[in-house]
């Protein structure tokens, strides 16, 4: 009979070894330089690299992750422990008085037992719920990577933007010191009746206006800063920097290998396929539950008083063999529903993985397209410097009206700040490439920030 029924037990479920949409054989760009997993070891900037060590170290949301990976461990030893026997221990203990006459006589009387059970898999149901939760085990060790991951990214992110404000207040002084060279020559040229009040008025309120954007930037920085602590695992209030970040020179662009790579290198992707495993060992388990169960229980019992306890043993050996025969269609029904869920994170799965090549290629064409820009932007501003110089010369000859200088001037300095900011988001831009590449991250125990 038994023969006849594993005849008839599941063996398969989900393909989960093919991929839900062709993938392209190459990236459209491609460096020659070699990626470091942690790619920011790859980035000549010794405080960034701090930086992210201490967010992968106390950053309170990775600190949560780790705990949900606990969490996970706990789940599989949990599943694993239904494949061995179950011995539990049992002690009782009872005292009786008999009084006859002016006597009185008492015993006691003592049962120590020992139950072994032992669920045969016949249909491999808990070797597939035991496999289900190894693999959310490994899901949960790969989301702790992609928040590392995706950390780091934001670190290196919110630093350069950081870096960029404080470029961006040493170029507004700049601009600010360049308008009152400017004002004075314009008051000059007002103090000799030659023009009128206005071109001063305008001029001060150009210098005015730099002052503004300094305050503007000034709080863009604090705020960058109060980021910076929070990912770090600091509270704002007591988070300082150590160093002032600069804009750097990017690397050469990395060799993105293939596009299946990234089915290895992308911690997200390897947590979605694994999660597509475990789902199918769940549809695995649900069907294998409508099979019969095959149990081994044995007993070992001893009784009586203190001084012949062990005189008298019971043994018992059974076997149970109990199989569902009208259940309303609830075992079916789970079969059904896990066969779905286990589909539903097949397409999941394809989805990360379009979505991750979607990721490097926008990275690509964004990065390539922004040094065009920055070529673009560089060559406005030789025109426009140039531009500003020789309207200036020809309004201290009287040969040109003030309006005419003030557009090239603002011209020219709007130039100046959209040039730093540019260069700011084509490190973005690289930092997004990187996170979309994969790689890995150490995550260390946490250190206490009590003190």
């Amino acid at each position: 009979m038994l023969a006849t029924l594993y005849g008839c037990a599941p063996t398969t479920h989900i393909n989960v070894s093919s991929n839900p949409v062709p993938i392209a054989e190459n990236f459209s760009l491609s460096g020659q330089q070699s990626l470091s997993p942690s790619w920011w070891h790859d980035i000549d900037d010794p405080g960034l690299q701090a930086l992210i060590e201490q967010a992968l170290t106390n950053n309170l949301d990775l600190l949560g992750s780790r705990e949900r990976l606990k969490q996970a461990q706990a789940l599989a030893i949990k599943a694993g422990a239904a494949l061995s026997p179950t011995l539990t221990g049992r002690t009782t203990g009872s005292e009786s008085r008999t009084r006859k006459s002016n006597s009185t006589s008492s015993s006691s009387n003592l049962l120590l037992g020992l139950a072994a059970s032992y669920e045969i898999d016949l249909w491999g149901r808990l070797q597939a719920l035991e496999d289900s939760a190894v693999y959310d085990l490994q899901s949960s060790e790969k989301d702790l990577q992609t928040a590392a991951l995706s950390i780091a990214a934001q670190i290196a992110t919110t630093w350069y933007e950081l870096a960029t404000g404080y470029s961006q207040i040493e170029l507004l002084k700049q601009q600010q010191a360049v308008n009152r060279v400017g004002l004075d020559l314009i008051q000059l040229r007002f103090n000799a009746g030659q023009v009128s009040i206005a071109d001063v008025l305008q001029q001060k309120q150009l210098i005015e206006s730099k002052s503004g954007e300094q305050a503007r930037q000034r709080a863009t920085i604090q705020l960058l800063i109060h980021q910076l602590a929070i990912l770090t695992g600091h509270s704002p209030g007591n988070f300082t920097l150590t160093e002032k970040p600069q804009l750097i020179e990017l690397p050469p662009l990395p060799d993105t290998g293939l596009p299946l790579d990234l089915l290895s290198n992308r911690p997200d992707i390897k947590s979605s396929y694994l999660s597509l495993l475990s789902a199918d060992r769940k549809v695995a388990a649900a069907i294998a539950d409508r099979y019969p169960k095959l149990s081994l229980s044995g007993d070992l019992n001893t009784s009586g008083s203190a001084s012949d306890l062990f005189s008298n043993w019971f043994a018992s050996l059974g076997a149970n063999l109990v199989g569902p025969l009208l259940d309303g269609g609830s075992r079916k029904a789970e079969a059904e529903r896990t066969t779905a869920s286990a589909q539903e994170k097949f397409y999941t799965y394809g989805q990360t993985v379009i979505e991750a090549i979607g990721e490097v290629e926008d990275a690509l064409v964004r990065e390539k397209e922004q040094k065009a820009l920055i070529a673009s932007l560089e060559v406005q501003l030789d025109l426009a410097t140039k531009t500003t110089g020789n309207v200036r010369d020809r309004y201290k000859l009287g040969i040109e009206n003030y309006q005419r200088v003030l557009t090239a001037l603002l011209s020219q300095q709007s130039l100046q700040r959209n040039l730093l900011s540019s260069r700011q988001q084509l490190i973005s831009y690289r930092i997004s490439l990187y996170r979309a590449l994969g790689g890995y991250a150490s995550v260390p125990e946490a250190v206490s920030q009590a003190n």
